[in-house]
């Protein structure tokens, strides 16, 4: 296994690896552009449905990059072992990830899946044991944005390692660095209500996002990170470490109210929302928590309230100065 680099080098590596593969899924997406996607449609499609008709060359370039990839993951998997505030979780991430990186240059698809019992009506049928294949062809486009996508995941796990290193001494004892220090800067997390069958939920979070992303601050909801409806270890270490945090109390759920309570109890100021209508828990009645109408409205508050915590303007703001009050 070969040593860790520091983080900042780590962080390097794997953002040049990004534009490079960029480059990459650019030149195959040109050179079979001809190429039927028909057969992705019908699930007919073989593993090396593409990746054979790809030209030696590019050929040759994805093979470069997969070595890149599998040594700097060598790397990252050493330097997250060890972060106080990297879970098993992030750990098992980073495995995935280089496995479907892997497989997109490869354009193949990476899937895995956990053990399901099989039963009907009570009545066990067997175990379908846990598993993972690439035998699934996967065109440039969609493999360029797996990619990136386990990319940026990846570099979000590499925030926590640096926000490790501020926690712990040399010897990894624990020490006390100011609150400035220990956030991860230009980073948000959003507490709000999750529910697939409810697009507008959806909608808001983007809204939200949308307004981080003009101060040049990454925002993360718990499902970008999450798959299981839980309060997690790794939910905790976003509100802990996350330089900003935004709760929308919408729909009164008791888990987005535990979310507020753990920031609160570990000193963090949370920005609150809530849609017009929502009532407030007693246990929050003394925070300014205002109404927004509807999304126009949300996105308005919470520019003028970011422009007064920030001290900046939003990308693309005219020039006159925002109002400085906290809505």
């Amino acid at each position: 296994m070969p040593e860790p680099l520091d983080v900042t080098e780590l962080r390097t590596s794997i953002e040049q690896l990004g534009t490079d593969s960029d480059g990459y899924f650019e030149e195959a997406l040109t050179a079979l552009s001809g190429v039927s996607r028909d057969d992705l449609r019908w699930g007919s499609a073989k593993r090396d449905h593409f990746w054979a008709q790809l030209p030696e060359p590019l050929r040759d370039k994805a093979g470069a990059l997969v070595d890149r990839l599998v040594s700097v993951a060598g790397q990252i998997a050493v330097t997250v072992r060890n972060a106080p505030l990297v879970s098993e979780a992030d750990q098992r991430d980073v495995m995935t990830g280089t496995k479907a990186m892997r497989s997109a240059l490869l354009l193949r698809r990476f899937r895995s899946w956990t053990t399901e019992v099989l039963h009907d009506e009570g009545t066990i049928l067997g175990v379908q044991p846990a598993g993972q294949s690439d035998d699934e062809a996967c065109a440039p486009e969609d493999a360029g944005r797996i990619f990136t996508d386990w990319k940026e995941k990846v570099l979000g796990i590499l925030e926590l390692v640096a926000a490790s290193r501020v926690l712990t001494g040399p010897e990894g004892t624990a020490i006390a660095p100011s609150s400035a220090a220990r956030y991860r800067p230009n980073t948000a997390f959003i507490m709000m209500w999750m529910d697939a069958s409810r697009p507008e939920l959806q909608d808001v979070s983007d809204a939200v996002k949308e307004v981080f992303a003009q101060f040049d601050i990454r925002a993360v909801r718990a499902d970008d990170i999450e798959h299981e409806d839980l309060i997690t270890q790794r939910i905790l270490n976003e509100i802990g470490t996350a330089e900003f945090l935004f709760a929308d109390l919408t729909g009164e759920r008791p888990s987005v109210y535990y979310e507020v309570g753990y920031a609160h109890a570990l000193g963090r100021r949370v920005i609150l929302v809530r849609k017009a209508g929502t009532g407030l828990h007693f246990d929050l009645a003394g925070y300014n928590c205002p109404e927004y109408e509807n999304l126009h409205d949300l996105k308005e508050k919470l520019t003028r309230r970011l422009g007064y915590i920030t001290g900046k303007r939003p990308r693309g703001a005219a020039s006159a100065s925002l109002e400085s009050h906290e809505a």
